[in-house]
């Protein structure tokens, strides 16, 4: 290791340490959840150990309440009857609860809608006996909404269950919306600021991470077959919605990808966005997925000229990806360490502990909806020609969910919140909402991203793929029922 590489590392180990020894007391920062007038249903930070729900700070949170969303939307889908719903796991799945799922989504989203559109706000602070608007919407807010888009268009699975239109047309002001203020409140200089000015690598990445549903929107409009759903509107009608033109959609990604050139940096192979190579993991996986969004957008809809950056793009994304998938360091039997470091020669861990929630959100930003594995007609076609990639974060996928398994749960299937990295013992057992909420995300959009873990049409004679993947499928269930009770 470089003396440089080992001054970097100590430095965010000391950064960590001293992080968890300010957080020790932190548990009086929760309060039981009070009977309070404002948003319904009302989404706390996290459970104590009776199950009972508790905020944090006074406040509710608008990124747990994506969080929940995004959970209720990914088990609800794997619902279906060729999945969780088959006869081979639970054929009632795939009727009323699915139904429920649904619903759940729909009244969440709402709510969530409400801080956004209505108050603006990223967080509802208990002033007496009610709720008032609290901290500002911020860009990381932003990113972790976004994903919001993935309901939105999977409506039809829902069709037999009377929910389709409901799931695909009620959330898209508040789709809408985001992305509005990415471009109107956000972007500016070749980058992403937030809303207190600052540029940094977290702003960036995050801006990046929400112009993803900004991308996902246009390309699926333009895609080959759309017309059965976003191709109905015209052109001018889609750049009203987003507030964007596809011009200025290409001119943005353009000047986006230049500021990533510019920051590339051979010698780590990866990008030196300030830390020189050290990122946490809620910034990389933002960074990743954002680099879709700017590859797509160049390919569907730049010219001939943009086709060698669109490929540049989706090269770095894949090596560091890659890198990272299958480093024995920063990746352990237990989990992916919180803070990572390219070092030019391997991806090292530069943390202490494992954090669910980070953890679970990264591995989404990998697999879950416009993801870099999701090829369609009509776009890019990278992944074709470098096949490891999918080869690697199926590998990665399949690790993490054995982890969940064997050291991230307790003895209900709950997921906890942090692990030693040095040998997996957990060191906070907390069931932290956003913790449960992207582990059911990411596993509902992950688990047949690898070869361990499969739907039951598919597990034939293999008892250990059926045991394995019967696991998975309780334990998130167990997860996803912790969180509807938040609503039902």
């Amino acid at each position: 290791m470089t003396a440089s590489f080992v001054l970097r590392r100590a430095r965010y180990s000391l950064g960590v340490c001293a992080a968890a020894l300010m957080a020790l007391p932190a548990q009086a920062n929760y309060q039981p959840l009070p009977e309070a007038e404002g948003p319904s249903p009302q989404i706390p930070a996290q459970f104590d150990a009776d199950g009972a729900p508790l905020i944090y700070q006074d406040a509710l949170h608008h990124r747990d309440y994506s969080a929940v969303q995004h959970a209720l939307a990914s088990v609800g889908r794997i619902m279906r009857d060729s999945e969780m719903g088959h006869e081979g796991y639970d054929a009632e799945l795939a009727g009323d609860p699915m139904r429920r799922q649904g619903e759940a989504w729909l009244e969440v989203m709402q709510a969530a809608s409400g801080m956004l559109m209505t108050e603006g706000v990223g967080s509802m602070r208990l002033d007496g006996e009610s709720w008032t608007a609290g901290d500002p919407f911020d860009i990381g807010d932003l990113a972790h909404a976004s994903f919001s888009y993935h309901m939105h268009h999977s409506g039809g699975r829902w069709s037999e269950l009377g929910l389709e239109e409901a799931l695909t047309f009620d959330g898209t002001g508040y789709l809408a919306t985001m992305t509005r203020r990415l471009v109107e409140e956000h972007y500016g200089a070749r980058s992403f600021a937030d809303i207190d000015g600052t540029r940094d690598a977290a702003s960036l990445a995050h801006g990046l991470d929400a112009m993803h549903a900004l991308a996902y929107s246009f390309v699926r409009w333009d895609k080959p077959g759309g017309a059965g759903d976003m191709g109905q509107l015209d052109q001018a009608h889609m750049e009203a919605v987003h507030d964007v033109t596809v011009e200025r959609l290409v001119e943005l990604a353009e000047n986006l990808a230049g500021t990533l050139d510019d920051a590339w940096d051979d010698a780590i192979g990866a990008y030196d966005l300030g830390d020189g190579g050290v990122y946490p993991l809620e910034t990389l996986g933002s960074l990743l997925r954002g680099h879709k969004a700017l590859y797509e957008i160049l390919v569907v809809f730049g010219e001939d000229a943009h086709a060698d950056a669109a490929e540049l793009l989706f090269e770095r994304m894949a090596a560091m990806t890659e890198a990272l998938a299958t480093s024995d360091d920063a990746v352990r039997d237990w989990g992916i360490a919180e803070v990572v470091v390219y070092t030019g020669e391997a991806v090292e861990a530069a943390s202490e502990r494992v954090d669910t929630e980070t953890q679970w959100r990264f591995l989404n930003h990998l697999t879950g909806g416009f993801s870099m594995l999701r090829e369609r007609d009509g776009t890019s076609a990278f992944l074709d020609t470098r096949p490891e990639l999918r080869d690697a974060v199926g590998t990665l996928s399949d690790r993490l969910l054995q982890a969940a398994l064997d050291h991230q749960t307790d003895t209900d299937g709950l997921m906890l919140r942090r692990l030693s990295m040095a040998d997996g013992e957990v060191i906070d057992e907390r069931h932290q909402v956003r913790a449960m909420g992207w582990f059911l995300t990411a596993a509902g959009n992950s688990y047949r991203a690898g070869a361990d873990f499969e739907r039951p049409g598919d597990w034939g004679d293999d008892s250990g793929l059926a045991e394995r993947s019967t696991a998975l499928y309780d334990v998130i269930l167990a997860n996803n029922a912790r969180l509807l009770d938040l609503i039902d």
